[in-house]
């Protein structure tokens, strides 16, 4: 939050005028921030299934710094081969992101101003490490996910078959599978005191499931129901919120009970970068840092849009009335503002909102799309 002073209120006495001039700065500095990916490419953006995988036109991505009031904008990792999907350590000092700029893809984190940068994720190092677990050949890691503490950190490995779920240290030491012999799993969240891991995956029919670091029996949080998409932890840990198939919000107890459907009508699972991107990427809900609310996209009148809606399904309310598709929702770390990306011709760009509704901000007019966003932490 930023602050500011006048003169009426300086303390005018002795050597206080100083003292308060000169803790002024310290307390502007305090703007918010945010982490984004940018993607270019050549032509109109296509994307489809493939045995294995998905075929998508060749993007070059870059990671850039920006405060929440449009100032400061920075790029801190140069264009490189599919740099995306960038995260920022709970101390705010770390921007985790993916980038396949050696050829595979592999997860990777630099300083907040884009200094040692460094991977975490080699994939001839994470094979033999993982070795004594099973004969998996790592070939890609991609979507790194720290837990609220910031001590470790999950990601999948993919062999180019199949993908499976690994947890590390923050710093990428001492991997581990997370039930190696499950078969296909990804979209894996941490507990918010990194013990515990959610996760989907075509092994069960994306259905949740739900296991302890210390323990290889997982729960079956949605054995009723497949197709369940990214799943995240309340930030208590007794929640799990994530999206069906079918657009809408659900959340289900961590121990398997109280399944709830949140929404209706939603009918938005996707983000697309254009009418040829046909496999898109899931774009999921966000819990707020009080875990009273969710904010998601759904789409009205045609055009995704901002929502918001109290945990337990009551207060739906739209927060955006834009004319084009809108994704990529992000709470702010002080819960009062939305980051959102919409398109603005060709290309999504970053935008801002109160969480309140109201006019949105518009941060970047960059040459390139918007991709993936995240808040530093206060």
């Amino acid at each position: 939050m930023r602050t500011t002073s006048s003169p009426r209120n300086l303390v005018r006495f002795g050597y206080g005028f100083v003292i308060v001039l000169l803790l002024v700065p310290f307390a502007c500095a305090s703007e918010p921030g945010l982490v984004f990916s940018l993607k270019t490419w050549e032509g109109e953006y296509t994307s489809k299934d493939v045995p294995n995988g998905v075929e998508s036109t060749p993007v070059v991505g870059a990671i850039y710094t920006v405060n929440a009031d449009g100032s400061g904008l920075k790029k801190i990792i140069q264009p490189g081969k599919s740099a995306d999907y960038p995260t920022v350590s709970p101390d705010g000092q770390w921007v985790y992101y993916q980038s396949s700029v050696s050829g595979t893809t592999q997860v990777y984190r630099c300083k907040w101003d884009g200094t040692n940068a460094m991977s975490l994720s080699s994939p001839d190092q994470l094979t033999k490490q993982l070795k004594s677990s099973g004969s998996f050949e790592v070939k890609d890691a991609y979507g790194g996910v720290l837990s609220a503490d910031g001590r470790k950190m999950v990601f999948t490995v993919h062999d180019g078959k199949s993908g499976r779920v690994v947890v590390t240290n923050a710093d990428g030491s001492s991997p581990e599978f997370v039930l190696p012999n499950l078969g296909y799993s990804y979209m894996a969240r941490l507990s918010p005191t990194g013990d515990r891991v959610v996760f989907s995956g075509p092994a069960k029919g994306y259905r949740l499931l739900l296991t302890s670091l210390t323990d290889e029996k997982p729960i079956e949080l949605t054995p009723d129901h497949p197709e369940c998409f990214v799943p995240q932890f309340t930030p208590d840990g007794k929640t799990v919120v994530f999206v069906r198939r079918d657009g809408d919000v659900y959340r289900v107890d961590a121990d398997g009970k109280n399944f709830k459907r949140l929404t209706e009508g939603n009918r938005y699972v996707e983000f697309r970068l254009s009418p040829k991107d046909t496999h898109g990427s899931t774009d999921g809900p966000d819990v707020s840092p009080d875990g009273k609310a969710i904010a998601f996209i759904a789409i009205k009148d045609g055009i995704p849009n901002v929502f918001v809606v109290d945990i337990d399904g009551s207060n739906k309310r739209q927060v955006t009335n834009r004319k084009t598709p809108c994704g990529r929702v992000k709470w702010s770390p002080d819960g009062k503002q939305l980051s959102f990306v919409s398109f603005e011709g060709k290309y999504p760009q970053l935008f801002v909102v109160a969480s309140s509704g109201g006019e949105p901000r518009q941060l970047t007019k960059l040459d390139g799309a918007v991709y993936f966003a995240n808040w530093k932490p206060n």
